[in-house]
C-alpha cells in the first residue's frame, strides 16, 4: 500500500531533507521513526529537497507498506518517534499512480522578513532584516521574474548536471502584518537555491542597492559568477504542495489533468479544466501524454455519453490500449487527424 504524508519541520537543527553521509537529515528521521513503528527499512520520497535550515509547513513525501493500518493510526506512531522538529499533519492512503515528486502541479514558497525588533520567538523561520527597504519597488522588481524563464541567473545547478535551466515561476505574491514581509512564489519546480537567490535580489532592489530594472538584466545575463547573493534559509518555508490527477500510466504513457504549459482543448481555459476534473463534472478532458518527455498524444473526453480516447497516430492508439486496463474510466479509443 502506499501513502501519502505532509510533514512540518523546522529546519534549523538540520542539514537539509536528503539523507547525508555526515550531519542529520529530516528524511533520515522520518526513515527511523518509520523502523521504529513497522520494523521495516522503508525509504521515503519527498516533492524535494529543501536545504539545510530551510523549513516547511507543507512538504509532502510518500512511501509503501505491507502494513494496513489506519491513517490516524499511521500519524500518531509515526509521530511518537519524532522530535518536536517534525511533525507528522496527515497521513493519506492512495494509489500506486500517486508519485510525491513526478506528480507535483504546484509548489508555493513563502520568504519570511522581519522588518522591525529582533524576535527570539520567530528567529528559526524569518530572517532578521537589518535595514529598511521599499516594498513598492521590490514589487517591481519581481514581475521581471514572473514568467517562463532561463533561470541559470538564479540557481547554483551547473549545466553538467541540469542542462536546462528553465522554469516558470507563475506568480510572486507580497503580503505585510506588522513587522512581518512574506514573499510567496509559486511554480511548478525550482531549481537549486532558486528561491533564495531571488529573494536576495528583491531585497537588494529594496534597500536601493540596485534598480527593479537590473533584476530583468541580471536574469537575461544568465551568468553563473554575476551578483552569487543567497538569502538567508532561514527565512524560506515550503508552504504547500499541490498534486494533479493520473488516471492510468505505465512506463510509455499516462493521462492526466492539463498543466501549465500544455496545449489546451480548443475552447477550454486551464481554470475550467482544473475546476471539471475537481468538481468531477462533466464534460471534462484528461491530456494523454508520453511518460518521459510529456509530448502529447491525444485527449481524453468524458461525457454523459461515455468516454472517448482521441489518439492522433497508431503508436499513440498502441500505448493507449497497454494502459487501459489500469485507468479508473473505461474509455474507447478512436484515431483523429486534425483536432485535440
Amino acid at each position: 500500500m502506499r501513502y501519502k504524508c505532509t510533514v512540518a519541520y523546522n529546519g534549523a537543527p538540520y542539514e537539509g531533507w536528503q539523507t547525508q553521509k555526515k550531519g542529520n537529515s529530516v528524511q533520515e528521521e522520518i526513515e527511523n521513526a518509520l523502523f521504529s513503528l513497522t520494523h521495516e527499512e522503508i525509504h521515503i520520497v519527498a516533492s524535494g529537497r529543501t536545504d539545510t535550515k530551510v523549513n516547511a509547513y507543507g512538504q509532502v513525501f510518500h512511501f509503501d507498506s505491507d502494513m494496513d493500518m489506519p491513517e490516524r493510526k499511521w500519524q500518531g506512531g509515526i509521530n511518537t518517534y519524532l522530535s518536536d522538529n517534525i511533525y507528522i499533519r496527515k497521513v493519506e492512503k492512495v494509489d500506486s499512480r500517486f508519485h510525491a515528486r513526478f506528480c507535483v502541479r504546484q509548489k508555493r514558497y513563502d520568504y519570511r522578513i522581519n522588518l522591525g525588533e529582533k524576535s527570539v520567538f520567530n528567529k528559526d523561520n524569518t530572517y532578521q532584516c537589518p535595514y529598511h527597504v521599499n516594498i513598492q519597488k521590490m514589487k517591481q522588481a519581481a514581475k521581471y521574474l514572473v514568467g517562463t524563464h532561463d533561470f541559470s541567473a538564479f540557481c547554483s545547478n551547473s549545466y553538467k548536471e541540469i542542462p536546462n535551466q528553465v522554469r516558470t515561476v507563475s506568480k510572486i505574491q507580497f503580503q505585510k502584518e506588522g513587522d512581518i514581509l512574506t514573499i510567496s512564489f509559486y511554480g511548478k519546480g525550482f531549481l537549486r537555491y532558486m528561491v533564495r537567490m531571488m529573494s536576495a535580489q528583491l531585497l537588494e532592489v529594496g534597500r536601493g542597492k540596485i534598480e527593479p530594472i537590473q533584476v530583468k538584466a541580471i536574469l537575461e545575463a544568465k551568468s553563473k559568477t554575476r551578483n552569487r547573493k543567497n538569502a538567508h534559509p532561514e527565512g524560506l518555508t515550503l508552504m504547500e504542495v499541490d498534486y494533479f490527477k493520473i488516471l492510468a500510466l505505465n512506463e510509455e504513457g499516462m493521462l492526466r489533468e492539463y498543466l501549465e504549459g500544455d496545449t489546451l482543448p480548443k475552447g477550454w481555459s486551464l481554470k475550467r479544466l482544473e475546476e471539471a476534473v475537481k468538481e468531477n463534472r462533466l464534460p471534462r478532458i484528461y491530456n494523454f501524454v508520453t511518460r518521459k518527455t510529456q509530448t502529447p498524444l491525444g485527449s481524453l473526453r468524458i461525457t454523459k455519453k461515455g468516454a472517448i480516447l482521441e489518439v492522433l497516430n497508431a503508436k499513440a492508439e498502441k500505448i493507449a490500449k497497454a494502459i487501459q486496463a489500469q485507468c479508473e474510466i473505461t474509455y474507447t479509443i478512436k484515431q483523429i487527424k486534425e483536432r485535440l
